[in-house]
């Protein structure tokens, strides 16, 4: 990923979580946080990966986010008019990375048992 793509992502990033502190109902009233935000080449494309902390929470906040993704690109273009000619279309996905650490955790916890 090329040294624009990188400050972009990392704007955007830092845009919508302040988005998403104004207007919580756009991810369904819960807690989440974006973990990171990888652009195409072509800067026509975000991949969003957010983390939300419990099941119902991931639940709400992925119906909520497939329901306001238009306002939330709506807001992010007002905040970003003056950087970019055309606003990145906006695809979420949820970060499974605390989930594969926690599997890896416990897997080793096993092991430790079986050994000692």
């Amino acid at each position: 990923m090329g040294l624009r793509q990188e400050k972009l992502g990392s704007q955007i990033k830092k845009e919508l979580c302040e988005i998403f502190l104004i207007h919580k109902d756009w991810i369904g009233g819960q807690f989440a946080t974006i973990t990171g935000v990888i652009l195409s080449g072509d800067l026509g494309h975000a991949k969003v990966y957010y983390s939300a902390f419990t099941a119902a929470n991931r639940i709400a906040v992925e119906a909520a986010l497939e329901t306001y993704a238009r306002e939330i690109r709506r807001e992010l273009a007002k905040r970003l008019k003056n950087n970019l000619k055309k606003i990145p279309e906006l695809s979420f996905f949820e970060d499974e990375t605390m989930d594969t650490i926690e599997q890896v955790e416990t897997l080793f916890d096993k092991i430790k048992r079986t050994k000692g």
